[in-house]
């Protein structure tokens, strides 16, 4: 994981030095209808780990107030996207117990784990928290299953049709406006490359309807798993 987000990282800064970064005009437009199934761990158990990470936040706010900070409660970790969102899907369009039916067989035999946050990275429009498993396989073979078991039913899903998920990474900024001050902002970034904001215990998986942003009054959530 730690040379993806190197990687990441060294394309990251080359953006946003050069002024070739993205910005995100869709967020909070009441006209976005994109739509998705997505299984993910919430990390508003992890109140430690929040304080650190609104610490982190707070810096951010006073260099570029304009820009798009994830709530905390909108905060999480990907496990899979089931269906990658698409324009215009609407729930009552799905059969939601079937796809909680196969979540709950994938993650029958799951065992809970540990990510430990420890730095950051960030994309060319996005300011991204660096997570790491000490079982790395055992994150993997989580994913498999669930892989697995959508491709499995007959369901409609779109899994890994953007990318395949490979990291555990948490988004904390959308970039939605210009940056003002991008220069400060990579010095700022630059200070948490290594910094360790604190440990998130994945006990449950949440199966929630939701929209790009992942945020809260666009969710719903359809089915939770407790993990063994």
């Amino acid at each position: 994981m730690q040379a993806i987000y190197q990687s990441m990282w060294q394309q990251a800064t080359a953006a946003i030095g050069s002024g070739n970064y993205q910005t995100d005009a869709l967020i909070n437009n009441p006209a976005d209808d994109r739509r998705g199934i997505t299984a993910l761990s919430y990390l508003q158990s992890s109140v430690p780990l929040l304080q650190q990470i609104n610490q982190f936040l707070q810096g951010i706010s006073e260099l570029e107030p304009r820009q798009y900070r994830q709530p905390v409660p909108d905060m999480h970790l990907t496990m899979l996207s089931i269906i990658s969102c698409i324009a215009g899907l609407q729930l009552r369009d799905l059969n939601v117990a079937a796809y909680c039916e196969v979540f709950q067989q994938a993650l029958a035999e799951v065992e809970r784990f540990e990510v430990v946050f420890r730095g950051i990275t960030a994309s060319p429009s996005c300011i991204l928290l660096q997570g790491f498993v000490a079982d790395t396989d055992q994150l993997s073979q989580l994913r498999q299953r669930l892989r697995q078991a959508y491709r499995d039913s007959g369901l409609p899903c779109s899994i890994d049709s953007r990318y395949k998920i490979a990291t555990a990474h948490a988004t904390l900024v959308r970039f939605n406006a210009p940056l003002q001050q991008p220069q400060r902002l990579l010095d700022y970034l630059t200070q948490y490359r290594d910094y360790a904001f604190g440990c998130h215990a994945v006990t449950q998986l949440s199966l929630v309807f939701n929209n790009w942003y992942q945020q809260q009054q666009q969710t719903t959530l359809l089915d939770t798993a407790l993990l063994r």
